[in-house]
């Protein structure tokens, strides 16, 4: 092999690497922006855009359904509203419609905080995130506006297919027994699945971006193109005996999530590519 072909393909190696570093840490804000579908009811989703064009689509997600007869314990997850506010992304379940459950949750067309967080008075609720048929390791998830406690639970779906809640009759207890994984590897305070206080000192109750602070996640390095983030939630595990750790009264909004991409985005791969041609144009010339 010629020197000059050696050279050209370590230019290429380097310019991919340059890609996919590019690619290394993309970031999301939910505090505005945002693609709605479904608006005004629930089960709606919001899409948002990365600055390299990296797409996540956002659902919210309540155990709503049969609560009221049954009991949380014995509720399955269904769909909420997932609303847009300043700082970050809220959600309103079911019962806030119907006026059972709890008191603050208020409606759809009707809220007030703390009734538009992610909390998890009287039932839990969640956000499900979905990279688009991507393998995402999560790496941070920035929570904005809250309020009593920040407490929160993370997950990443390592099944086959899409994670059952979605299609059929599902309850939080049974997640991590069908697809669902923790993805911090110690236990700690709070147990696998679950992060304390996630707000990592940011002022309570503030609509100002610049003071949030992300929180690492995800040590264990795990990819899944589906993620939930939920208010703390200890009928996904219960927490450790004689844990100091809040059981209640967490109520959040995200402000924004980070992850990295297992393979670079296709504007990536034309980078490398336009840099490859890039090299070879310019040998040519130079025999020329």
């Amino acid at each position: 092999m010629s020197k000059s072909v050696i050279r050209s393909l370590v230019v290429f190696g380097l310019a991919m690497s340059g890609a996919l570093q590019a690619h290394a840490a993309t970031s999301w804000s939910f505090t505005t922006g945002g693609t709605e579908s479904g608006g005004g009811n629930f089960g709606n989703t919001r899409s948002y855009t990365s600055g390299v064009g990296s797409k996540v689509a956002v659902s919210a997600w309540s155990d709503t359904k049969n609560a009221s007869t049954g009991g949380v314990k014995n509720a399955y997850i269904e769909s909420a509203y997932l609303g847009s506010w300043a700082g970050g992304l809220g959600v309103t379940n079911r019962d806030g419609a119907n006026g059972a459950g709890d008191k603050n949750e208020g409606t759809i067309a009707l809220t007030q905080a703390p009734g538009h967080t992610m909390d998890n008075d009287s039932r839990y609720d969640s956000m499900l995130f979905d990279f688009g048929g991507k393998a995402a390791k999560l790496n941070s998830v920035t929570v904005g506006w809250w309020t009593g406690d920040s407490d929160i639970t993370v997950l990443a779906y390592t099944g086959k297919g899409t994670p059952t809640f979605m299609s059929a009759d599902q309850g939080y207890a049974a997640l991590l027994s069908s697809g669902w994984s923790v993805v911090k590897s110690s236990a700690g305070k709070t147990g696998t699945a679950h992060y304390s206080n996630a707000a990592g000192g940011a002022p309570t109750e503030s609509t100002n971006a610049a003071k949030y602070v992300p929180l690492a996640v995800n040590d264990l390095n795990i990819s899944a193109r589906y993620w939930l983030v939920g208010a703390l939630n200890t009928l996904v595990q219960s927490l450790p005996t004689g844990t100091s750790v809040n059981k209640g009264d967490d109520y959040v909004k995200i402000a924004g999530v980070s992850a990295t991409f297992d393979t670079p985005e296709p504007s990536s791969m034309v980078l490398a590519s336009g840099a490859l041609a890039g090299v070879v144009l310019m040998r040519r010339r130079r025999k020329g």
